[in-house]
């Protein structure tokens, strides 16, 4: 009989984490959200919650592959730390956006997350091309949220 391994419970519940922080500082604006003006084309709400919800659970995954796979190569500790400088970046989002409501460095930081997912992506694939391809439907809504942030910005 096989142990489960502890990595099949800390990496969802880091991604829970990640996802609640996220959650509350989007809460903590919401009201000011519904006063700016924004694009005819922004997602509703709840297309929001289905696709970082439908992300949150790829990453999961791709993250898990990695861990239980690769933990012995050279790359994973820089692959692990671009997976938690993501989550840091996401949470950050939230709060310069919603919570401080500064588009422009909102902007940035969603900059600074395309940068470091597209390195995740591209570190991810000399390992396991299906982790990597499991992170491809986030790096698409987030270049999707980079540009209706910087259309916020220019709006507002």
């Amino acid at each position: 009989m096989s142990r489960v391994k502890p990595n099949y419970f800390f990496i969802p519940l880091f991604v829970i984490i990640t996802a609640s922080a996220a959650s509350y500082f989007a809460e903590t604006g919401r009201a000011w959200y519904k006063t700016i003006n924004l694009p005819a084309w922004t997602p509703s709400s709840s297309i929001m919650i289905l696709a970082w919800t439908i992300i949150f659970v790829l990453g999961s995954l791709s993250l898990l592959i990695i861990w239980n796979k690769y933990s012995s190569e050279k790359k994973f500790g820089t692959i692990i730390s671009l997976f938690i400088l993501n989550a840091i970046l996401i949470v950050g989002w939230n709060v310069l956006f919603f919570s401080h409501q500064l588009l422009g460095l909102a902007f940035l930081q969603a900059v600074l997350l395309i940068i470091s997912l597209l390195l995740l992506i591209l570190l991810t694939w000399h390992l396991s091309p299906l982790a990597a391809y499991l992170l491809l439907p986030y790096s698409v809504w987030v270049l999707i949220c980079t540009i209706l942030t910087f259309n916020v910005w220019m709006m507002n």
